[in-house]
């Protein structure tokens, strides 16, 4: 089964109920909405993981939760189909309309590069590590990416596949594309314990010079790694 060329991501947080609240409706009622009416080819649903150590760094972001929607559709938020889903939840105990009871950033992305040479295909992944970059010289960036950073990516244990995205069109309300790097690579694993342990072969990866240097000249980076709550529509 092969990707779908477009990946609508949605950060959030819940605002107005508590954490499992918010997990039990978006896997339960939103995430299979969407895959339901077709906005969307198949979703999954993350929380952010910050263990101590993180071989990346970071902070934990305020929007812990992540959906990814991979979809046929390059504004999925802008469909009639989309228009149709409910709005509302009776699982909110006060206000029952979604925005009320989170925060929410959502962004288009389209797929540039599927780099599977396991041939894993579309299934889901216990845990994603995402990598956000606006580098300085796209040719280089492209260069790197495809004639170093992946093959290295995959020497680390556990790593399933990586998916490669530009930002698309701004999505309406939720969204503002100027607030986020312009790349996206989502990587596949079965296990972060080789970044939380800074494993030989991660010090190796991110030791580069070619490494080194287009961190060092993106101007807006961020990375985070997430682990799987459920996935829908597999």
């Amino acid at each position: 089964m092969a990707p779908s060329p477009y990946l609508l991501w949605v950060n959030s947080r819940p605002t107005q109920v508590d954490d499992d609240l918010w997990v039990k409706w978006y896997i339960e009622e939103h995430v299979p909405d969407l895959v339901n009416h077709h906005v969307a080819t198949r979703g999954s649903f993350y929380r952010e993981l910050v263990p101590e150590g993180f071989a990346l760094g970071g902070t934990p972001h305020p929007r812990k939760y992540l959906a990814l929607y991979q979809t046929e559709i390059e504004e999925p938020l802008k469909t009639q189909k989309f228009i149709d889903i409910r709005k509302t939840s009776e699982m909110f105990p006060k206000d029952k309309t979604i925005h009320a009871n989170g925060e929410f950033n959502g962004r288009n992305y389209k797929l540039i590069q599927d780099y599977d040479p396991e041939n894993i295909g579309e299934k889901p992944t216990k845990f994603v590590l995402t990598a956000e970059m606006n580098p300085k010289d796209e040719a280089d960036f492209e260069k790197w990416y495809l004639e170093e950073h992946l093959e290295m990516l995959h020497k680390v244990p556990g790593h399933r596949r990586s998916q490669r995205y530009v930002i698309g069109p701004k999505v309406p309300g939720i969204g503002d594309v100027t607030e986020a790097p312009k790349y996206l690579a989502v990587h596949e694993y079965d296990s972060l314990d080789p970044f939380i342990n800074n494993a030989p072969e991660v010090v190796k990866t991110n030791g580069t010079p070619w490494t080194k240097k287009q961190i060092a000249e993106s101007n807006m980076n961020a990375f985070r790694m997430f682990e799987l709550v459920k996935p829908i529509g597999y």
